[in-house]
């Protein structure tokens, strides 16, 4: 489907998920916790999106939300729930990028 401008919605929506994510960093650095909230989501959202084939999108939202992530101070790695959480979490969204690259390489016989 596309926009009024002939842009589809998917890279519409994938844009708009860049520039969430970058708000969210900037909001990650101060202990935001909605932000960093909001980063979680968006790595499982970078995940399904490398799995689907955007592999440079998925790319760049994995980078923003990782550093959010990870240079938050309101992420506490010293409890036991967030050693548990965090490793799982970037499981699945790496997980998801090496698929679609996968998936990619096996489309164009390479």
């Amino acid at each position: 489907m596309l926009c009024a401008r002939g842009v589809s919605m998917t890279k519409l929506a994938i844009g708009f998920s860049i520039i969430l994510s970058l708000i969210c960093m900037f909001l990650a650095a101060a202990p935001f916790t909605p932000a960093v909230g909001v980063s979680f989501i968006m790595l499982l959202l970078a995940g399904f999106i490398g799995y689907k084939g955007f592999l440079q999108s998925s790319l760049v939202l994995l980078l923003i939300n990782t550093l959010a992530i990870i240079g938050s101070p309101g992420s506490d790695i010293s409890t036991g729930n967030t050693l548990i959480f965090l490793p799982i979490l970037f499981t699945v969204s790496f997980g998801g990028v090496l698929i679609g690259v996968r998936k990619l390489l096996s489309n164009t016989g390479a």
